[in-house]
């Protein structure tokens, strides 16, 4: 069974990248899926750059909310 974590993302390049490190090296099988809500802090950019084998990562060009990036990945939770 695959553990599936959902991390929406607002504004968040100074702390991000502490918790995908976090997250990734959990010992479970499983995805990381982040969604950047329209950040204007460079949290796109630095999303487009990680390379990791099991995060995933979606992008809303405006923010919509919390609940609109968690439906988001939701439909992507394999």
């Amino acid at each position: 069974m695959k553990l599936s974590i959902v991390i929406p993302a607002y504004n968040e390049v100074n702390t991000l990248p502490e918790v995908i490190r976090r997250t990734h090296a959990l010992a479970v099988d499983k995805e990381i899926l982040v969604v950047d809500d329209g950040s204007t802090d460079g949290t796109a950019e630095l999303l487009k750059s990680v390379e990791l084998p099991d995060l995933k990562a979606f992008f809303h060009p405006a923010n919509r909310g919390k609940g609109a990036s968690l439906r988001t990945a939701f439909q992507h939770v394999t």
